[in-house]
């Protein structure tokens, strides 16, 4: 640190002091969290809550990025990166209000505070408070860090001995320190000395506000018309593609269906053709040396009148003939 520190100072008073660049003099915001190393039990940086109407991104910084401690505020040396500072934080937690248990599994009392060297960091007493059954009579007591076991979000561990020995600072109820107001943006601004023709005018500055909202939002439309037109020519050019690739697959798998049926066909016809040369074609089908035989027609069906002179066949005579039509009698005639 370059500028004047105190010898030690509690966190409760450095909280909600402003944060300042020490390059553009810009406000960081108000501290809001000390991040503290609860294995060498070591402040190793500070939470700025941005807050305001815009909701700014909270920025945190390293203990060694302090320039200077102020009676008002605390001047940042704001050149690290940020994930050089989250990676030198990771093991770190912010150490606020929290349970303080004994090894013996007795809830003993609650942090309020600690006191701490603001030029190396290190934490010299942490500050609690007793519960009533405890055994300590009501006040704030000192609790020296060698003592505690572990720290976490919710609970700090300590050995049972140094919390029934711990000293007494102060007897009583000790009142909490009151938080420091935030800043408001017109807190500084002297407004008894602002002319009147000077001062904003709040509507104007809404007209700008709805005018640069449209002028967005027109952006915003044509961009994702553009980008819409985009994807529908991309789209096309990738369907015309597509086709001209199928087409020309299409085309090539014809050709070759139509020479292997080609190959088959002169195949079919060579075998055919060999098939065939050994068998007497034109003249040479008609042998001499083969017998023929001469058939008269005469001798196989003779002629109509030789059937005519056969009788006629006729059923001889029964008397017990009988008619149908006499009722089952005998016909007589």
């Amino acid at each position: 640190m370059d500028g004047p520190l105190p010898q030690d100072m509690l966190k409760s008073e450095l909280l909600n002091r402003l944060a300042i660049n020490l390059d553009t003099a810009e406000e960081f915001g108000p501290i809001a969290e000390v991040w503290v190393n609860s294995r060498t039990h070591q402040v190793q940086g500070i939470g700025c809550s941005a807050g305001g109407l815009l909701q700014r991104q909270s920025r945190r910084f390293l203990w060694s990025q302090i320039g200077s401690i102020g009676r008002d505020g605390v001047v940042v040396k704001a050149g690290a990166q940020i994930e050089a500072i989250d990676e030198h934080l990771q093991d770190c937690l912010p150490l606020g209000v929290v349970e303080i248990w004994s090894d013996h599994g007795d809830r003993t009392g609650q942090l309020i505070d600690y006191r701490f060297d603001p030029v190396t960091g290190n934490i010299l007493q942490y500050l609690f408070m007793p519960e009533e059954g405890s055994g300590l009579a009501p006040g704030l007591y000192a609790l020296d860090p060698v003592a505690v076991i572990s720290t976490g979000r919710r609970r700090m561990m300590a050995e049972d001995a140094a919390l029934r020995s711990a000293p007494l600072v102060q007897a009583g109820l000790p009142q909490p320190p009151e938080p420091t107001a935030p800043r408001s943006p017109f807190e500084r601004l002297p407004l008894d000395r602002i002319p009147l023709d000077r001062v904003p005018d709040p509507r104007q500055s809404w007209d700008a506000a709805v005018k640069t909202t449209r002028q967005a939002q027109q952006q915003v439309s044509d961009r994702l018309q553009d980008q819409r037109q985009k994807l529908g020519a991309e789209a096309q050019d990738r369907r015309q593609k597509l086709q001209a690739e199928a087409q020309e697959k299409l085309g090539g798998l014809l050709g070759n269906v139509k020479k292997r049926t080609r190959h088959l066909r002169n195949q079919l016809r060579e075998a055919v053709t060999d098939a065939t040369a050994g068998l007497p074609s034109g003249p040479n089908l008609r042998d001499d040396n083969v017998p023929t035989i001469d058939v008269n027609a005469m001798e196989l069906w003779p002629e109509d009148d030789v059937a005519s002179e056969r009788p006629v066949y006729r059923p001889p005579h029964r008397p017990d003939h009988r008619d149908d039509r006499n009722d089952g009698r005998p016909y007589r005639p």
